[in-house]
């Protein structure tokens, strides 16, 4: 009887240890994938956030002229979006629209909330989300602007293309001129420039050193008018330093 007893305790305590031991592994088991799938979402969670869009449809995609900047070509960027920074984005920017297009990883177009978007780097451009009002003048619209001269004087440039249609052997041609549009920051204001004579009457006293900035660098105003305006910005800003 007593040998049954001891062999009937022995059984019981294997049976429990048994038990344990299984359970632990399950326990382990369960616990396992915790920190991976922890650490895959903390490292996906701003990539989830600027996926996140509306998704975009190409208007008039058999058209030969089209409605992005520079290119219908995906090009890879950054764009600082909701405070993060991404790099090697695929993207195209609509300035019929005056949206910011991006390429999902699985193949879709994905347009991103313009509020969000505190500026972009595309095609060698550096566009910044301005805010009527506030960074810029209420009469100049909130949207996406080229910063092509960033010092004191600060130069922006509006991109923008109008959607024209003509009917060509009986077919409907979908057309996109695009327009530019100017501002220099002066005087605590941005000032709107077009011609020639409208950029230098902005800087009265300093036009005749910057007409010769033109001549000695032989930019001719009415052939290259961005760089021109560049050069009249950079080189009064030089000389206005104390």
């Amino acid at each position: 009887m007593r040998i049954f007893t001891t062999v009937l305790v022995l059984l019981i305590c294997l049976s429990q240890s048994s038990i344990c031991q299984v359970a632990n592994v399950q326990t382990s088991s369960a616990k396992t994938p915790a920190y991976p799938i922890s650490l895959y979402k903390s490292a996906t969670s701003m990539s989830q956030n600027l996926y996140n869009g509306r998704q975009y449809y190409v208007y008039d995609a058999r058209q030969e002229e089209h409605q992005f900047f520079n290119q219908r070509k995906w090009h890879n960027g950054v764009v600082m979006y909701d405070g993060q920074r991404f790099d090697s984005i695929a993207m195209l920017y609509d300035i019929f629209h005056d949206e910011l297009v991006i390429k999902h990883f699985n193949g879709d177009h994905i347009l991103l909330q313009s509020e969000k978007v505190d500026y972009f780097l595309l095609d060698q451009h550096h566009f910044g989300h301005f805010e009527s009002g506030k960074s810029i003048n209420e009469q100049m619209r909130t949207g996406f602007y080229d910063v092509i001269y960033n010092g004191k004087s600060k130069t922006l440039v509006r991109r923008s293309k109008q959607r024209q249609e003509k009917i060509v052997d009986k077919r409907v041609i979908a057309l996109f001129p695009q327009k530019d549009f100017y501002y220099i920051f002066k005087d605590g204001r941005y000032h709107s420039v077009r011609s020639k004579k409208s950029t230098f009457a902005l800087f009265p006293e300093d036009k005749k050193e910057l007409r010769r900035v033109l001549r000695d660098e032989k930019i001719r105003y009415r052939k290259n008018r961005e760089l021109a305006i560049v050069k009249i910005v950079e080189a009064y800003d030089k000389q206005a330093q104390p």
